[in-house]
């Protein structure tokens, strides 16, 4: 009796396990189920799907896009304030009155030469002006002569002529000495070239040493400029010239000041394109008191911002097929229907679409490329 019992315990443990194996084989079907279902142009994805879970939708809606018209930018010193003083006749250094860095007013001395030709003019202005005193003399005493009947009309005339061409020649002489900075009548005559600044600001370049002797005109001894006010010229793409206007206000930013915004007014805007890089140059002035912004800085400048309320879904629920760019729409609980949009300017995390989708249609937002 007690054998028959254990037998039959025995048997029902090993059926046990036998039959909890059974149940996957039962539940086997629900893994067969599709990801996702097409429908011509729309997708449906199954309550079973493993793809259901990851659904997300968002409505497309407005939202607030700030504009800006920016573009790349370099300063430049104002030509009218910025001189590059050249050698005006070839000559030895003999002086330099001011260093880099030193501030300098309109007609002060800068450079001292000695040069031959100056030299020269300055003879010929010595010859011209005696010349002319005697041609005054010679004429006064033909006119006297003339009044006691001893000469003719005719010597007083050509005494007269003489002392015109004296003047003629006299002038040209002391205008050529005024041209190099020196007044014969207020200046002692053998004195050296004096070299002058023309403008007032500072020196900010010295390319010449005492002893030197120069003689390329077209090679700067020392530059001065006025950098109270600095030029930026910024590239505006062509598409944005249109929204530029002289007058405006531009704000910039330089590489030295990331950190700060600096406040200008457009001063110019070309009237030609560059015909490589299809940009206009638009110069800005900007003040330039304390001197922290330098010639050949790089920059950029916002020349124009304004906000518009604009149709936008989120950029990771575009999806681009081929040469289109897409968003799937929700059309009904799991179905989406992919449709061709037509995109405008993205800014963080959102795009605008100017058509394609209605605003309250909701979009599916993420790995849109799993309903495809």
């Amino acid at each position: 009796m007690l054998r028959s019992v254990c037998s039959a315990v025995c048997i029902c443990l090993l059926t046990l396990p036998l039959s909890g194996c059974g149940n996957p084989r039962e539940k086997a079907p629900a893994a067969d189920s599709p990801v996702i279902q097409h429908e011509g142009n729309r997708v449906i994805v199954p309550p079973g799907s493993p793809l259901a879970a990851r659904l997300e939708v968002e409505p497309v809606q407005f939202t607030t896009f700030t504009h800006r018209v920016t573009a790349p930018a370099s300063v430049e010193a104002d030509p009218a304030r910025y001189a590059r003083i050249l050698p005006p006749l070839n000559g030895r250094i003999l002086k330099l009155y001011v260093h880099p860095g030193d501030r300098v007013e309109h007609g002060q001395e800068l450079i001292a030469m000695d040069s031959p030709d100056f030299v020269s003019a300055q003879a010929d202005y010595t010859r011209a002006r005696a010349t002319l005193a005697q041609a005054e003399r010679t004429l006064t005493r033909q006119e006297d002569l003339a009044a006691h009947g001893i000469v003719g009309q005719r010597e007083v005339d050509q005494a007269r002529t003489d002392r015109d061409s004296a003047t003629s020649d006299f002038e040209r002489a002391k205008d050529r000495l005024l041209l190099l900075g020196m007044d014969p009548e207020k200046t002692k005559l053998g004195s050296p070239l004096i070299v002058r600044s023309p403008l007032s600001g500072k020196v900010i370049d010295v390319a010449t040493a005492t002893g030197e002797f120069r003689n390329d005109p077209t090679a700067a001894m020392m530059t001065v400029a006025d950098l109270s006010d600095i030029w930026v010229t910024a590239n505006v793409q062509e598409k944005d010239i249109h929204f530029v206007r002289k007058g405006d206000p531009a704000s910039a930013t330089f590489a030295a000041y990331p950190t700060e915004s600096f406040e200008g007014k457009v001063l110019f805007v070309a009237d030609v394109l560059d015909p490589d890089t299809r940009t206009a140059k638009v110069r800005i002035v900007y003040p330039n008191r304390d001197g922290r912004l330098r010639p050949a800085m790089f920059a950029n400048v916002i020349l124009k911002t304004w906000d518009t309320q604009e149709l936008t879904v989120p950029t990771t629920a575009l999806v681009l097929v081929g040469d289109h760019t897409t968003v799937f729409v929700q059309v009904a609980a799991n179905t989406y229907e992919q449709r061709a949009v037509v995109t405008g300017e993205q800014q963080g995390a959102r795009t605008i679409i100017k058509s394609g989708a209605k605003v309250g249609e909701k979009v599916f937002i993420r790995e849109g490329t799993l309903l495809q």
